[in-house]
């Protein structure tokens, strides 16, 4: 998956957030890059970093879901769309930061 840090600045701001911190978002772009991680586990890093940092104003969840279901239709993937969102809010409102987890969380919810 493609993803810049112009992308999730546009992204989010169609959701009404602005751009508070973006230390965390820095580093889930660097790790999009890395050809050791598998797609789910550079998935996990993003959500992460927007779940759990909090980078945005505002939309936070919503982006995170933007960018997973695009995940699933990029890689042609299955997509429970209620588990998908349950995991997401359980991540965000736990404050899970385990990458294991989360890419756990998101392979139950896209397949």
């Amino acid at each position: 998956m493609e993803t810049s840090k112009e992308d999730l600045l546009r992204i989010n701001k169609g959701f009404g957030g602005n751009l508070r911190s973006d230390s965390s978002i820095g580093f889930a772009i660097e790790k999009q890059d890395d050809k050791k991680l598998g797609e789910y586990k550079k998935l996990a890093y993003l959500m992460r970093s927007i779940l759990v940092d909090h980078p945005f104003s505002d939309g936070n969840k919503r982006t995170a879901m933007f960018f997973a279901l695009n995940f699933a239709v990029e890689n042609k993937k299955q997509i429970d769309t209620d588990l998908l969102l349950h995991q997401l809010v359980s991540i965000a409102k736990n404050n899970i930061i385990d990458i294991r987890q989360i890419e756990w969380r998101l392979k139950n919810g896209i397949r």
